[in-house]
């Protein structure tokens, strides 16, 4: 199964979804087609299960990041969270592109609304143990679940739909910094 899910990363990232099929994916894989069909329904099968993957790489990297800052100020732990979720690892920008692009066609749409129900306890969690360095008239709620959607749609453009001419240092400490301007005193 582990080798039908990399040779379908791989067609992902090299022929996109609409061009790859599950033949493909049989003969990247080494496998003969009716062992994909086995394990998965079709394509769109094999691609939910790469969301479902992806999902619970963000999550850990998420947590690896607030774990391992565990202590530090939000002006450290905020760079590197974002960092994070524009390359969350295991996921580069045109696998992650293509798994965002095919969440519908999946039929994963559930495994994302978890993922951000996870993710926002690690948010809110996050804020909770920084308090002292929030604007006092900060409505935590309301800044953690826009700020939560907020960086799924920025960090997803920093990763793969900015454009040439921005650099993704420039558009990290860009996000980083509108992020603090919201948040920090």
């Amino acid at each position: 199964m582990d080798a039908i899910l990399e040779a379908a990363e791989r067609s992902l990232r090299e022929r996109g979804f609409a061009r790859t099929n599950t033949n493909q994916i049989a003969a990247v894989a080494g496998v003969n087609v009716s062992l994909v069909y086995r394990y998965f329904a079709g394509k769109e099968a094999i691609v939910g299960a790469l969301i479902e993957r992806g999902a619970q790489r963000t999550y850990d990297a998420a947590s690896e990041v607030i774990r391992t800052h565990e202590g530090e100020p939000m002006r450290v732990v905020l760079p590197a969270l974002i960092e994070a979720f524009v390359d969350t690892p295991g996921l580069d920008a045109e696998l992650h592109r293509e798994l965002v692009e095919h969440v519908d066609i999946s039929a994963r749409r559930p495994v994302l609304h978890e993922l951000r129900v996870r993710l926002g306890v690690l948010f809110r969690n996050l804020l909770r143990a920084h308090a002292a360095e929030l604007r006092p008239d900060a409505d935590l709620e309301a800044l953690s679940f826009v700020l939560q959607h907020a960086l799924e749609a920025a960090t997803h453009a920093v990763a793969f739909y900015r454009p040439r001419s921005l650099s993704r240092r420039r558009a990290l400490a860009a996000l980083c910094e509108l992020v603090e301007r919201a948040l920090l005193r």
